[in-house]
């Protein structure tokens, strides 16, 4: 990747590609990942673990990596990710806030709600910016 306006999208998508992708990896070696319902102590440092938690962010990790590679294949991801974790974000707050510790297969916590949402925010200044830098500067 050279050092030219159009690496430092690829370079933040690489970054967060790398943080789900370790953290969907290590969640699926924390004990009785199996099971459903909220349980507080099935976590990665701050964040739980559930197995389609896990399953979202290694997906969501490889996808990033792969994208990483052409502004364009960047731009996209980008939109993808904004979309899904902004409905993600949502979800979790309303799992965190409404419902009873059983009701919630996918084992989100707040730790998990502000990492959904920065990572939405970022991968809408990444397209909102990124796409300047596309048209300023044409891909070959």
């Amino acid at each position: 990747m050279a050092d030219t306006p159009r690496s430092w999208p690829r370079l933040i998508v690489g970054v967060v590609a790398l943080v789900y992708l370790v953290l969907g990896i290590t969640g699926f070696f924390v004990p009785e990942t199996a099971h459903l319902g909220h349980d507080t102590t099935r976590t990665v440092w701050l964040f739980s673990t559930s197995t389609v938690l896990n399953i979202v962010h290694t997906a969501v990790g490889l996808l990033g990596l792969l994208a990483a590679r052409k502004l364009s294949g960047t731009i996209g991801y980008c939109w993808f990710v904004f979309v899904a974790f902004a409905g993600l974000t949502a979800y979790g707050i309303l799992s965190a806030t409404f419902s009873t510790v059983d009701e919630d297969p996918v084992n989100i916590n707040w730790a998990d709600n502000w990492l959904h949402g920065l990572t939405a925010l970022v991968a809408l200044a990444v397209v909102l910016a990124g796409g300047r830098v596309r048209a300023a500067a044409p891909q070959r």
